[in-house]
């Protein structure tokens, strides 16, 4: 059920409110930990450090728990600065140099919107000519690692929430390669939706939610565990939630006429996240789609990981992910 993790190290997922971070205790993630601290409203603005002192601070609390000095980090990117481009190359590109050939392509034949990028290459189908890149703003991410060295811990590696919730999926075997799946991430004040199909990445997209954070409180729900609720009228944030239904449709009709010439369609949609109206959203889905459903709620976690919710999919990704 539980995959081994080679050493201990620390995962750790940063939004505009929380700060969540799975810690390693043993060889495996029956042993692990998960730790919650509230960021205040206005240390982090749509993914954006806005009070680095008072992040800092938060990063200290954290220092403790997860064992002191020198422990290894891996981080989720935030999904504001993710970019899914494809980039033609030259056929005598051998695959293992695609990354080196995009580094050097960058600014001339691959243009990205910000300098300086940090890049993943994967090619979906060898010799067609084509690949893909996750690409991020190195600037913002280079802020979460400066902090972390400030506090004595080494930082590891990052990736992309997407990549971790499908890693989470396929070890729970949730996942056929003859398949095309919508990936939705809910989160309090963020969706992200990728779509999955036949074992690769097709399409990414990051859409905000307007809510106003200040309306949400965290309250302790068990040591070091957080819960969020809404102490506005929740018919506003309802509307938000339809709203995304429309996008939700406008995508998978892009996917199916424009990126996939009506090859293919949407077989299943998954809804993952930390939201905690997931059950809602689900329900909501369900009403407007007549797909297959998938929902990862908590209980469907304790399931394949006991000790483990909902909120915890994309750190147990990370955990799992093979880092050399």
């Amino acid at each position: 059920m539980f995959r081994r993790n080679k050493k201990s190290n620390v995962s750790v997922e940063i939004n505009d409110y929380v700060l969540r971070s799975l810690v390693m205790k043993g060889p495996d993630l029956s042993q692990a930990e998960v730790f919650e601290i509230a960021i205040p409203e206005g240390v982090i603005a749509e993914s954006e450090i806005k009070d680095e002192v008072a992040l800092f601070e938060v990063f200290k609390q954290c220092h403790s728990l997860w064992g002191g000095k020198k422990q290894e980090i891996r981080m989720i990117v935030p999904d504001s600065i993710i970019l899914l481009k494809t980039f033609d190359h030259p056929d005598d590109v051998e695959p293992s140099k695609l990354r080196e050939y995009a580094e050097m392509e960058i600014g001339y034949s691959i243009h990205l919107p910000f300098d300086d990028p940090l890049i993943d290459v994967f090619d979906p189908v060898e010799g067609d000519g084509k690949a893909m890149m996750f690409a991020a703003n190195s600037e913002p991410v280079n802020q979460y690692i400066n902090l972390l060295l400030d506090i004595h811990t080494y930082p590891e590696a990052a990736d992309v929430r997407a990549l971790c919730n499908l890693r989470l999926l396929e070890s729970m075997n949730l996942l056929d390669d003859t398949k095309t799946y919508l990936l939705t991430n809910w989160l309090i004040n963020e969706l992200s939706i990728t779509i999955y199909s036949k074992g690769n990445v097709e399409f990414q997209r990051f859409q905000p939610l307007d809510t106003d954070l200040s309306k949400w409180k965290a309250k302790e729900a068990g040591e070091h565990q957080l819960d969020f609720s809404y102490l506005g009228e929740f018919d506003e944030y309802r509307m938000l939630i339809t709203d995304q239904m429309l996008e939700l449709e406008r995508i998978m009709d892009f996917f199916r006429f424009s990126i996939s010439k009506e090859q293919n369609g949407i077989d299943e949609i998954i809804v993952m996240g930390d939201n905690p109206n997931l059950n809602n959203i689900h329900s909501h889905l369900k009403q407007n789609f007549e797909l297959p459903i998938k929902l990862i709620n908590d209980q469907f976690m304790k399931k394949h990981y006991p000790g483990f919710k909902a909120k915890h999919a994309a750190l147990l990704g990370l955990a799992l992910k093979e880092v050399k």
